[in-house]
């Protein structure tokens, strides 16, 4: 198993699965939610891997608020979206999700639809992070000591970013 999917297996458990395993839910939704978060992390992430390869890091950064800047990379993450979307609805149908109403609707009700959007827009931004650290961005207008509004400034990389992700 490569360290990619342990890690995106790992977002995914650390974000639902203790939501799961306390509510009663059917073992066919838990599975769904599982294997379907899974496969949508796993998926988003060698899309933006790909793209950042393809056309550069800045090119691809992929958000749940708002498109990547690469309509092949949004239509893409889109259609794994809609098997996500359609995994999770047919299997939690009949299922009562309140238990995931303190992480994906505080103060509301949670059906399928709510359920589904906060899955794929935590999922997205978990991957995004992953890829930030993979292709690190450097940010040209990085305001230091010394730089003016508008001026370029120097990037370096941090001592403590395991990939010299920059500052």
């Amino acid at each position: 198993m490569s360290i990619r999917l342990r890690v995106g297996l790992a977002i995914a458990a650390v974000a639902f699965l203790p939501t799961i395993a306390a509510a009663d839910i059917s073992p066919a939704c838990k599975q769904a939610i599982g294997v379907g978060g899974t496969k949508f992390v796993k998926k988003v992430l060698k899309l933006g891997q790909r793209c950042a390869m393809r056309k550069g890091a800045s090119a691809c950064r992929a958000d749940a608020t708002h498109p990547s800047g690469t309509p092949s990379l949004d239509a893409a993450i889109g259609r794994a979206s809609t098997r996500l979307t359609d995994r999770v609805s047919t299997a939690c149908a009949n299922d009562d999700l309140s238990a995931f109403a303190s992480r994906c609707a505080p103060g509301g009700t949670v059906d399928v639809g709510t359920l589904v959007t906060c899955l794929r827009d935590s999922h997205v931004n978990g991957a995004a992070a992953m890829l930030a650290v993979e292709f690190p961005v450097p940010n040209p207008n990085t305001s230091k000591t010394g730089c003016s509004t508008g001026e370029t400034c120097e990037c370096s990389c941090s001592a403590g970013s395991p990939s010299g992700a920059f500052l």
